[in-house]
């Protein structure tokens, strides 16, 4: 199951923002900080939330939400997905498996998780099931080779949730060698459409298997860093995995 972080170490000044959210799952964190705080008391809890939770409020509530769609029976959805929880050295991790391979794999907490799982459910028509098999195995078992760098490819299967062309981003995706970089205006001329910047740069945001498809290794023109759903301190890290940088400081 996906770690909720516990709130008691939460300075006491906190505590009626601490019984709302954990115990009302339809609380907007927003408003309710608009509603009981003011912005100086907002930035206050945020920074309190860092230092003794680990995470910010932001984080928290969509850890929270992220269960609760995880934990909901949807009627009419006959299919079983294999969901398990997956530690990393940047953090944990949530993978889902469909019946043909993993069809999602990002950093529990960043802001795209809950639409990503409302998709794969929607388009697989399944269940959300947390257990252990073989495909969780191995997937536990490459994960931990790659943060030790000492693995390049992965066996573990796939299975994309996207339109076609979103597919041939990411199938253009697993073609980047490991420890090597790609602009997006180089990734959409290999699709033949060097015009397809933007849309090449959307549909690799919208790419739900980190790592394995590795959306990492694409820049920007000018070799700095860009998006990265699940931010760009972990980018940075991987690309130094990979690059041999940091082979032990992640650990």
């Amino acid at each position: 199951m996906i770690t909720l972080p516990s709130l008691n170490e939460l300075p006491s000044k906190w505590n009626e923002i601490r019984e709302r959210l954990e115990t009302d799952f339809s609380t907007d964190l927003e408003t309710l900080l608009h509603e009981r705080l003011t912005e100086h008391e907002a930035k206050q809890l945020e920074q309190d939330f860092i230092d003794s939770i680990g995470c910010a409020p932001e984080e928290y509530v969509r850890t929270r939400r992220t269960i609760g769609l995880l934990e909901t029976r949807y009627p009419d959805s006959p299919n079983e997905l294999t969901v398990a929880a997956v530690a990393t050295p940047l953090g944990e991790m949530l993978a889902v498996f469909g019946g043909k391979g993993l069809c999602l794999l990002e950093f529990v907490g960043q802001k795209q998780l809950g639409q990503e799982i409302t998709a794969v459910q929607k388009a697989l028509h399944g269940q959300f099931i947390f257990q252990e098999n073989e495909q969780t195995q191995l997937l536990h078992q490459e994960l931990d080779l790659y943060f030790q760098g000492r693995l390049k490819a992965f066996a573990t299967p796939l299975e994309m949730i996207g339109t076609a062309f979103q597919q041939q981003v990411w199938n253009a995706l697993l073609t980047i060698p490991y420890g090597e970089t790609r602009s997006y205006k180089e990734q959409a001329q290999q699709l033949g459409n060097p015009k397809a910047i933007r849309a090449v740069a959307a549909a690799n945001g919208q790419n739900k298997v980190s790592i394995l498809i590795p959306c990492h290794r694409v820049i920007g023109s000018d070799g700095k860093l860009t998006g990265y759903a699940g931010g760009l301190n972990r980018k940075q890290s991987l690309l130094a995995l990979e690059r041999g940088e940091v082979q032990t400081a992640l650990f």
